[in-house]
């Protein structure tokens, strides 16, 4: 078995590194990748990213957004939780039956350092009943990747801040997030555990049942994975555009400004068909901004130029804000 180890904490850099591991048939044995991201939300293959994340929050905040090529939900990652990728030749195409047994060394390994974490349900890992561990897979001809994530001492309030969203206001025909009770190892233990120090005891684990090299990458290696970087995850396309038509609507009353109704269509990540309604007390109508709005990114520093554009208080009345504007057309 390759251990392939990386301080490298650029999510679109690390994904483009697992995709050019699991989609090279030169590597004829398993590989074991060990890996962290730093600040990002890391969308399902299978998921609208506006119907996850707070967008607005989330690009306020400058965390990276990026969609992997493996299903299940939408999570975040951060210098408290670590990353494994376990790599290999599936020709008998029997591993997509194999998340508990593929997950045996991880779970040894944990129970080895004094945390009783168990298999769960379809692919989690859990520790006193609550999730320490997602997992997914992604087959690529007969190659096969299995990964997940370990929460060892993550900021929970920012999966809770960001990836908390109204789904009603976006109907969406793509998969969504199921949510589940979470916790940090290291929350749950009475001697703490250091990621770097889990590294090191899972490769032990693995040198028991199999000769273990530390695979090099050479320059033709790392030219690969900087073609998939810049081509395909630096590409907005790939996170946003996939995925990305629904439907929207969103109605709410702002005290002392008014009713609002927004209804929009949202396709391949363009605004689409928007039309706002509302008691509000602005005189010059809102065909204007409605006008500008269509064929923008739906993202929402694009919006809020937008917004900026027009006499805000002339459409809407003298008590309202761009920012009220802003939340009512994107979350």
């Amino acid at each position: 078995m390759f251990i392939y180890k990386t301080e490298c904490v650029d999510p679109k850099y690390n994904l483009a590194t697992e995709e050019y591991l699991t989609i090279n048939n030169k590597f004829e044995e398993p590989i074991l990748f060990l890996w962290q991201n730093d600040n990002t939300i890391v969308v399902g293959r299978n998921q609208n990213a506006a119907s996850e994340i707070n967008l607005q929050l989330a690009e306020a905040d400058k965390v990276n957004i990026i969609r992997r090529n493996t299903g299940g939900g939408t999570v975040f990652h951060d210098l408290g939780n670590m990353n494994f990728s376990i790599i290999y030749n599936d020709k008998d195409n029997k591993a997509v039956s194999m998340f508990s047994s593929m997950l045996e060394p991880v779970i040894e390994t944990l129970n080895k350092m004094g945390v009783n974490a168990k298999f769960s349900g379809r692919n989690d890992i859990v520790l006193n009943d609550k999730k320490i561990s997602g997992n997914a897979m992604w087959k690529y001809k007969t190659r096969f990747l299995q990964h997940g994530t370990i929460l060892f001492n993550a900021n929970l309030d920012k999966l809770s801040k960001y990836l908390t969203v109204d789904r009603a206001k976006i109907l969406s025909k793509n998969i969504a997030s199921i949510s589940a009770r979470v916790t940090n190892i290291n929350s749950e233990i009475k001697n703490k555990i250091e990621i770097k120090d889990f590294w090191e005891e899972l490769v032990k684990t693995y040198e028991k049942t199999d000769s273990i090299k530390h695979l090099i990458l050479n320059e033709k290696d790392l030219s690969e994975i900087e073609n998939i970087y810049k081509n395909k995850y630096l590409d907005p396309k790939w996170t946003f555009t996939k995925n990305s038509t629904f439907d929207y609507a969103n109605k709410t009353r702002l005290e002392g400004k008014g009713s609002f109704e927004v209804y929009m269509n949202v396709e391949d990540n363009l605004i689409k068909k928007v039309k706002i309604f509302g008691d509000f007390l602005g005189y010059a109508g809102t065909n204007e901004l409605e006008k500008k709005l269509d064929g923008v990114v739906y993202k929402a520093s694009e919006i809020k130029k937008i917004i900026d554009s027009i006499n805000i208080k002339e459409v809407f009345g003298e008590n309202i804000e761009s920012q009220d504007i802003l939340n009512l057309l994107i979350q």
